[in-house]
């Protein structure tokens, strides 16, 4: 396996500095890329397209929250749907207090929806709070949106239509998503609320 290899990384995603995990033998960024794409691709098609059992599904607590990630990244690394042990640079809860705030969100969402707030918002803010909390080694922007497009189809609601055009992330989307996030880490999450209804199926 590419133990040693350094790859580049754009603003707003998680250093790959540990590849020991890699279950493939990936030698370039792009090789990466297509590989968590396949399995990504996987996940999405059995959540938001077979969805087994999905109205029991428990969504917000650990197990499901894992799971979730296992489904989208097992086949490419070892410690996937693992919580992570470690700090990560610039973002992310103390390791040791995931849990804790995973059943904090669990409480919220609930008084969320007593208070009968857009499900927008309740979306925009489970998706923030998940990227905040940044419980896995890598893969967290990915696994909270299909988290919250999870939240909608088990409501029956619209789905979040992400874009796929690499060159049209680079240079619109992810400026527009970074500050949206980092908005809503101060409070102020219209930006973000805005962002998931220009993407709303």
């Amino acid at each position: 396996m590419a133990k040693n290899l350094k790859f580049s990384h754009e603003e707003g995603q998680t250093p790959i500095e540990d590849l020991s995990g890699l279950l493939l033998p990936i030698r370039t960024m792009a090789e990466l890329n297509d590989a968590e794409a396949k399995n990504n691709a996987k996940a999405y098609a059995q959540y938001l397209v077979f969805m087994p059992a999905l109205e029991k599904l428990n969504l917000l607590a650990v197990q499901s929250l894992c799971g979730i990630h296992r489904e989208m990244f097992g086949e490419v690394w070892s410690w996937a749907g693992e919580l992570r042990k470690g700090g990560v640079k610039n973002i992310g809860c103390v390791s040791v207090q995931i849990g804790s705030e995973f059943h904090k969100l669990m409480a919220e969402e609930r008084r969320w929806e007593e208070e009968k707030r857009p499900v927008l918002e309740i979306v925009a803010r489970i998706h923030h709070r998940l990227v905040w909390i940044h419980p896995f080694e890598n893969g967290n922007g990915r696994w909270a949106r299909l988290v919250a497009n999870i939240y909608l189809r088990q409501r029956a609601l619209s789905l979040l239509e992400w874009p796929k055009d690499i060159k049209f992330i680079r240079e619109n989307f992810r400026p527009q998503y970074l500050t949206a996030l980092k908005k809503a880490d101060h409070g102020d999450f219209e930006a973000l609320i805005e962002l998931h209804r220009d993407y709303s199926n």
